[in-house]
């Protein structure tokens, strides 16, 4: 809580002045340090966003989604799929989807709490075969755990996956809450 000013200044210039004025400069917050109001909404537009760049292979839209020090862990802990700020995640993401083709996706229901969301994507893609580089089918079940400094923008993304061999439909009732 701001100190109030002193009693002199209160008498020579008025309450009326002094106090809303100390009242203001205590409720100055730097905007970085505010939690930005999150919505289910601002959520699903942002991740149809991420999914849209993904399909197209559009690193550079992609990138307009994140801070420029944003924290990217595609494999939490590990420190070669860790990347930060927007020039490394425009790298990860022009190698990681230059070989995928005909992608399709769906995102759940996200769980928003404060500046935090978590959201389920179920992906399809054809990714060229580890033995003879023919393509093949698989589908990739996620959870996003994002952070974000505006509704737009994304501060950190860790992803949670598992890669299946073949193409999947989820199950019913998948992504709602």
């Amino acid at each position: 809580m701001p100190a109030l000013p002193d009693r002199r200044a209160v008498l020579r210039v008025g309450l009326a002045t002094t106090i809303p004025a100390a009242v203001a400069v205590g409720a100055a917050t730097p905007a970085e340090a505010r939690t930005p109001v999150l919505r289910d909404q601002d959520v699903t537009r942002w991740m149809a966003a991420y999914l849209r760049a993904w399909q197209t292979k559009d690193a550079d839209a992609v990138v307009k989604l994140f801070t420029p020090d944003a924290l990217y862990e595609s494999v939490p802990g590990v420190a070669d799929q860790t990347f930060h700020g927007r020039s490394e995640i425009h790298r990860y993401w022009t190698g990681v989807t230059a070989p995928q083709a005909g992608m399709t996706w769906r995102y759940g229901t996200p769980l928003v709490s404060g500046d935090r969301a978590d959201i389920e994507i179920w992906v399809t893609m054809q990714v060229p075969s580890d033995t003879d580089g023919t393509m093949q089918w698989v589908t990739l079940i996620e959870t996003n755990v994002l952070k974000f400094t505006t509704p737009t923008l994304c501060s950190r993304n860790i992803e949670y996956s598992r890669i299946l061999t073949g193409k999947i439909d989820p199950p019913a009732g998948w992504g709602r809450r």
